[in-house]
């Protein structure tokens, strides 16, 4: 008797845990809901990106794959128009709004590493590694003195790790000029001396310059920056603010 009495007991217990359960279930959030709307691609794809918005924390793009146009939002990187783009792992959500943006987009994709060159320079170098090995040709005939206070490119990168951190000033000619990479300008310097492989400073900054252009930068050294997509620094000065013409 008290074997069935403890037996009707549990069946009714596990009876309102089931009810319980149910109502869970049934009053889900909205982001388990997103969730359950959610599908995964493991697939190879190749993809040219025909728009790019870059945000805080994600780039957004929209892409061609074949016949068909869609959207992707991967970690920030630096990635332009007329790149093409390779990623293997996806994850679709609909619906999706991003504050950010202010932007509800109907379906994207939600994208891990992504690999992939442009169909132009970007950035005023080949697509790939943008460490120094990978700089532009130097230009035998610049030749531009050091800032008062300043050190040259030479001076720069023969003690790397002394300035990691600190702002410096350097001179230099404009070699390359690039607008509007991830909210900011990047510019390419050349002074005329060199350590080893390292001629080149890369510089970003929010002033407008043009090739050809002699100048003086302040910023904030900053080593071995990867920006993801094959592109690194061994060197970048970042949040440049030009000084004056040499």
């Amino acid at each position: 008797m008290r074997f069935k009495i403890i037996t009707i007991i549990t069946l009714v217990g596990l009876s309102f845990f089931a009810c319980d359960s149910k109502e869970r279930v049934k009053a889900g959030s909205p982001k388990q809901a997103m969730q359950g709307q959610q599908q995964s691609s493991t697939m190879s794809h190749v993809v040219k990106v025909e728009e790019a918005i870059h945000a805080q924390s994600y780039t957004y793009l929209r892409v061609t794959e074949g016949l068909a146009e869609y959207w992707i939002a991967t970690a920030k990187q630096p990635i332009e128009v007329g790149m093409t783009m390779s990623y293997d792992q996806g994850m679709e959500m609909k619906d999706f709004e991003s504050k950010e943006l202010e932007r509800t987009f109907d379906s994207i994709w939600f994208v891990g590493k992504m690999s992939g060159k442009s169909s132009r320079t970007l950035m005023g170098e080949s697509s790939g590694s943008m460490a120094g090995s990978n700089q532009a040709a130097a230009d035998q005939a610049i030749s531009v003195a050091k800032p008062a206070g300043g050190l040259s490119i030479a001076e720069l990168y023969a003690d790397m790790a002394k300035y990691e951190g600190k702002t410096v000033r350097v001179s230099g000619q404009v070699t390359k000029f690039n607008t509007a990479i991830m909210g900011r300008n990047w510019v390419h310097i050349q002074d005329g001396t060199s350590t080893g492989k390292y001629f080149d400073v890369t510089i970003t900054t929010m002033d407008m310059l043009a090739k050809g252009d002699i100048v003086t930068f302040s910023g904030k050294v900053v080593l071995n920056k990867d920006f993801g997509a094959g592109y690194k620094y061994d060197l970048l000065l970042e949040e440049a603010v030009l000084a004056k013409e040499s």
